[in-house]
């Protein structure tokens, strides 16, 4: 399996649900067809825009988030080493909700998470950080280059991201879904297999589990 695989899988499922967020925003839901888009764009902006080369490495500064989980799925699909909170060395790229103290990177991108939001929403930018919520909207929706995925380390998010018993749509919650490298995990594993349901704002896991006909899933 690799990130190609997750994006074809997502491509396939069409308008049926692949990813659902209950979080502080609510209930949000994402086809099969839109969660593509979504890596379609990320993977061509951060290839063609910000200009990261195959096996650049790029830091997701976000909290545990539905957008945090496409950025990183479309790193990977842009050939990207991932990594989620600190790491030894300067990443090539850094992706933040709060660009006003981002940590030390060569580019800065940033995100607004507001569910809603087509751009920056917070104070003005610093000169020379990017406005990844604006500016991935001008990337093409399909995937323009099929290759560079092979650089990436989707293998090691993979191998963390095992979820038991197993199910065509599964639900995390709990520490799973509110840490977001395990987050990112869980859902790069599952999204080869089916949907996921992700349960962080302290919902009746059974409750929803039964309205979303979701099997509750642990790593």
């Amino acid at each position: 399996m690799n990130a190609l695989d997750v994006y074809t899988a997502l491509v396939h499922r069409g308008t049926a649900p692949a990813l659902t967020w209950y979080g502080a925003d609510g209930r949000m839901e994402l086809s099969g067809k839109v969660a593509a888009n979504h890596m379609a764009k990320i993977a061509g902006y951060l290839a063609d825009e910000v200009w990261l080369d195959e096996g650049s490495r790029l830091l997701l500064d976000l909290p545990s988030h539905w957008k945090t989980c496409l950025w990183g799925l479309g790193g990977m699909l842009a050939g990207l080493e991932v990594a989620i909170g600190t790491t030894a060395d300067t990443p090539d790229g850094v992706i933040t909700n709060h660009p006003e103290t981002p940590p030390d990177a060569d580019n800065v991108i940033a995100l607004d998470l507001g569910p809603l939001a087509l751009s920056w929403m917070g104070d003005p930018l610093a000169s020379g950080v990017f406005d990844g919520s604006a500016e991935v909207m001008g990337s093409p929706d399909q995937l323009m280059d099929t290759s560079r995925h092979s650089a990436s380390n989707f293998a090691e998010w993979l191998a963390a991201g095992t979820l038991t018993p197993t199910g065509e749509r599964l639900l995390i919650s709990g520490s799973i879904a509110n840490n977001p490298a395990s987050t990112l995990a869980a859902v790069a594993w599952q999204l080869t297999r089916g949907s996921v349901v992700v349960l962080q704002n302290g919902s009746n896991v059974a409750k929803v589990a039964e309205t979303e006909g979701a099997t509750p899933a642990n790593m």
